[in-house]
């Protein structure tokens, strides 16, 4: 029986046209119905790596109107470290590597979507134009 995929590849550009701002990281935890149970970091069912939480911000001042900041899941193997802050900015820019889009219907019926990669890197290093696998946010459309 073929497999349908749920996570389709994106070029960075296409959805992040003027780019993006990282503002922290954080590791995915997993989740648990047992509420006594120990707090795990989640591993990508696809690669066995850790995933990551990249809170990021879209550079593109019309995304405000529908929450400019998001959220990607990057899986790797060590916590991914964000380029440095460059001209004065408080956050540093960033450009998501084999970015992936995973689109699905929310408990309020509304279509949602979100976003894995398989790391992050400064923007115009010749990363992100890589074919996607792996980061995760979630936003309504």
């Amino acid at each position: 029986m073929p497999v349908i995929p749920t996570r389709f590849a994106v070029e960075f550009r296409e959805v992040f046209p003027l780019g993006a701002f990282v503002l922290g990281v954080e590791p995915s935890m997993a989740f648990s119905d047992n509420p006594g149970a120990a707090k795990m970091q989640e591993r990508d069912k696809e690669t066995g790596q850790l995933v990551w939480i990249v809170r990021a911000l879209d550079a593109n001042s019309e995304a405000a109107r529908f929450g400019a900041e998001f959220k990607v899941k990057v899986t790797a193997d060590h916590q991914p470290v964000p380029p440095p802050a460059a001209n004065g900015f408080p956050f540093p820019a960033v450009e998501f590597e084999r970015l992936t889009i995973t689109p699905y219907a929310n408990n309020k019926g509304r279509v949602a979507y979100s976003f894995r990669a398989s790391g992050m890197g400064a923007p115009g290093a010749g990363r992100a134009g890589k074919p996607a696998a792996g980061a995760e946010q979630k936003n309504a459309a």
